[in-house]
């Protein structure tokens, strides 16, 4: 069997009495807790040392120059890599030394944004009180209004006294993704983990250490599109890609046979005709499976992103699991 995932890149009450809408509206409010890139933020720069798993134990480095959500500048480097991205308007500029982002750096990103949530994404299923490392947490676990296919077991936990965001749990056919959230410190009007963690099944796989995190200012030149880059066209509101003919992979027959699965991950972009290139390997599972992937993938039609009546081209994931 496969399955496959396409990924596109208040406070809580203590005993979450009241009705699920008002529990809604409470976890909203602790994501905001944790949002230092709100509407009313000021300029900042976020300092970060990090460790990434991958074929060994990497440490890299990682800066935020912030001042609004259309114009930031953030530079990852670890090893040989460094990639620049640069946001001023609606393009996205992005210079690397490295044909792909790599998947550990998406993810590090993505860890960044503690729990990112908008009102109305999330369906409350259950809530429940535990104890998270001595700390007494309200759990929820909640389910999305927007995924139709894709849609994991997901669990948030936040702690009772001062509703910061602690874990964020992912379940689905890969096992458990876990986010975890320590050693809050205040900025403004928001709070925001000194410490990040990400693992898979047990596995850490990021590792996160802030800095520093201070409010400062920016010349505009810092937000001058880089020379060489990619340039991706963002949007508010931006319809990201839906896939129209999205056919699985086969089975490899030695996999098959010899009861081996595993996970392949690969990037790719999708054109503003819908059609798919640039497929890059983002994680391999080996016995054919990363070729099979590969080549059903590459035939995939998708209705392109869409800034209002206009597509433009656009980068996904896509999670492919054999199941034997």
């Amino acid at each position: 069997m496969v399955s496959r995932a396409l990924v596109l890149l208040s406070l809580l009450g203590v005993c979450f009495a009241g009705t699920n809408s008002s529990v809604e509206d409470e976890l909203y409010s602790a994501s905001a807790l944790s949002d230092i890139r709100a509407d009313d933020a000021k300029p900042f720069q976020l300092e970060i040392d990090f460790r990434l798993q991958l074929n060994t134990s990497t440490d890299g480095h990682f800066t935020l120059k912030w001042v609004a959500k259309d114009r930031w500048s953030q530079l990852v480097t670890f090893a040989d890599f460094r990639q620049l991205e640069v946001r001023k308007g609606e393009n996205l500029y992005i210079v690397r030394n490295a044909p792909l982002t790599p998947l550990r750096v998406t993810e590090l990103v993505g860890l960044l944004n503690v729990f990112p949530a908008k009102s109305g994404q999330w369906q409350i299923k259950n809530t429940h009180r535990q104890m998270l490392d001595s700390i007494a947490a309200d759990c929820l676990k909640i389910k999305s209004r927007t995924r139709q296919h894709w849609n994991p077991d997901i669990e948030v936990c936040v702690d009772s006294a001062s509703k910061d965001v602690l874990s964020d749990d992912h379940k689905d056919d890969d096992g458990l993704r876990r986010e975890e959230f320590a050693d809050y410190q205040p900025f403004g009007v928001h709070r925001y983990p000194r410490r990040l963690k990400l693992s898979r099944n047990g596995s850490v796989l990021v590792n996160a250490q802030v800095v520093s995190l201070e409010a400062t200012s920016f010349d505009e030149s810092l937000f001058a599109a880089p020379a060489g880059s990619i340039v991706r066209r963002q949007c508010e509101n931006m319809a990201h890609p839906v896939a129209i003919r999205q056919p699985e992979p086969r089975y490899p027959t030695s996999a098959a046979q010899n009861r081996i699965g595993g996970l392949v991950i690969v990037s790719l972009t999708v054109q503003t005709d819908g059609s798919v290139s640039d497929v890059q390997y983002l994680e391999r599972a080996g016995h054919e499976m990363d070729e099979v992937t590969k080549q059903i993938v590459e035939t995939w039609k998708f209705k392109p992103a869409m800034c209002g009546s206009e597509p433009v081209a656009s980068d996904i994931r896509v999670e492919m699991t054999f199941h034997p």
